[in-house]
């Protein structure tokens, strides 16, 4: 007789399976019928393939029908009308799952509770992992662990929806300076997005076009808690009561979501 597992026990299998992705995002899958297991899959178990789609290949469609997928990250969908590949929220509403209980939504503001409400608009049941089991998903999900906070230098994509998206960025990850951000207030039509700190510690740095060009930030003047960012602009973000500070320039904006990028550099 096969064994039997609670619903938090089949979330923790989830994380489990997530924990054994070699890439980030991690994702790991697991699809069960009344409480016992059927199949399982993680990010990176089959190259260039979603753990969703690994778990679901190893079922027959008998079997899947009426099943709960425990999944540690939301489902994708589908980026253009175009797309070759069938979304993951698509196949598992196709493949007539009853449940999916869903560990983190996902960042990527392309996605960003797309997924989610694609499932409930086609009668799909949706709940979440409990709050723990949350918070152990997002520390292991994303590069890093925690995605709202950054380190050093780099570039990503994240969402800016409802009140904003806040960010910590951190010298590195052994030195633990910090300095808060936020972006809030995404116009896409307009083309524009603010990027706010401390009173003060805002500048734009006007006519650069890269970080390389200047040297010190406060040749910029009118520092002040918000900048209106554009494409391609750069902003210096420097608390009074801070050691570094930190390059930021707007890479490209999308209805839902911004890139940029980051540099650190201590005040010397």
């Amino acid at each position: 007789m096969s064994k039997k597992y609670s619903k938090s026990d089949l979330m923790k299998l989830a994380i489990d399976e997530h924990l054994k992705c070699g890439e980030f995002p991690r994702v790991g899958v697991v699809i069960s019928k009344s409480g016992e297991v059927l199949s399982t899959g993680y990010r990176g178990e089959t190259r260039g393939v979603h753990a969703e789609r690994i778990a679901i290949r190893k079922l027959t469609s008998e079997q899947i029908q009426g099943s709960t997928v425990f999944t540690t990250l939301e489902p994708c969908v589908e980026l253009h009308d175009e797309q070759a590949i069938k979304s993951c929220a698509q196949l598992l509403i196709d493949s007539g799952v009853n449940e999916v209980v869903i560990g983190v939504l996902d960042p990527n503001g392309t996605i960003y509770s797309q997924g989610y409400r694609k499932l409930l608009e086609n009668n799909i049941n949706v709940s979440f992992f409990n709050r723990k089991l949350r918070a152990a998903v997002e520390e292991e999900t994303f590069e890093f662990g925690d995605i709202h906070k950054i380190y050093g230098c780099g570039k990503r994509r994240i969402p800016v929806v409802h009140s904003g998206t806040s960010l910590e960025v951190q010298f590195s990850e052994k030195d633990t300076r910090i300095i808060n951000i936020k972006w809030a207030t995404l116009q896409p039509n307009s083309g524009c997005v603010d990027l706010s700190s401390n009173n003060g510690a805002v500048r734009v740095a006007s006519g650069a076009s890269n970080f390389g060009d200047f040297t010190d930030p406060l040749v910029f003047r009118f520092p002040s808690h918000f900048a209106r960012m554009k494409k391609g602009m750069i902003a210096i973000v420097k608390p009074s009561n801070t050691t570094f500070y930190v390059l930021i320039q707007l890479i490209e904006i999308f209805e839902n979501d911004i890139i940029f990028k980051w540099e650190v550099r201590n005040d010397n």
